[in-house]
């Protein structure tokens, strides 16, 4: 099935938006913080918080990104460079939990259409936070008045996928992947386990020339509560 994201392990893919990096944790994080970077592709996100002086786990589950993240040398981090590791987010224990002090789920979320990994996705990234750590989380929102968006719901629903999946097809025109745009009640999900303190919604194309909506979200994990027995 094409909502499996491990699909993604084979795939040789061009995002069909320009790199975002997470330029909105500068001045909320610290020099010397650790952070995780999931779904690194390529590692531009990566390389932008080693910039600000973050300890960089870039992780994807595709081993060519990965080595094409480790040749990657960008003036900007200062002799600080990112570990790259080639590691699936939801199955490999490629870290002990409240591991890091930042974790970004960059584009990462719209890679699992299957709504037990989406669910599994957010519970993980939580579980790696230290106790007032910070999620970034940057992704896609529905467009259901747009015509091109809306068809490809519909055809996504059709075919057994919950609202807001697609297929996404290849120069051949063969289907690739299946991808998910949020709804707001998702994204209230997403919000839901941190203190906001960022949530912007903001419009921007693919390169392909068409419209698209995202939303960047900045949250703190708020101090756990004891656990006991």
């Amino acid at each position: 099935m094409l909502e499996d994201y491990r699909y993604w392990k084979d795939l040789d893919y061009t995002p069909a938006s320009r790199d975002v990096v997470p330029a909105s944790l500068a001045g909320r994080v610290h020099a010397g913080q650790r952070a995780l970077d999931v779904g690194c592709h390529h590692g531009a996100a990566s390389f932008f918080m080693a910039s600000i002086g973050l300890r960089v786990l870039g992780i994807d589950i595709n081993p060519r990104a990965v080595e094409v993240a480790r040749r990657q040398r960008p003036m900007s981090t200062a002799g600080r460079w990112p570990e790259f590791v080639v590691a699936d987010f939801l199955a490999d224990r490629f870290a002990e939990p409240a591991s890091f002090d930042v974790v970004v789920l960059n584009r990462f979320l719209t890679c699992l259409p299957a709504f037990p990994d989406w669910q599994s996705g957010l519970e993980r990234a939580q579980d790696l936070l230290v106790d007032g750590g910070v999620i970034y989380v940057n992704d896609f929102l529905l467009m259901p008045a747009c015509d091109h968006n809306r068809s490809r719901y519909v055809q996504g629903h059709a075919s057994g996928g919950r609202w807001g999946n697609f297929a996404v097809f290849d120069e051949q025109e063969q289907a690739s992947f299946v991808a998910h745009h949020h709804s707001a009640q998702e994204l209230r999900r997403i919000a839901a386990p941190y203190r906001l303190a960022c949530l912007r919604r903001y419009s921007t194309r693919s390169r392909n020339g068409y419209p698209s909506r995202m939303f960047e979200l900045i949250g703190v994990l708020e101090a756990r509560p004891l656990r006991i027995g």
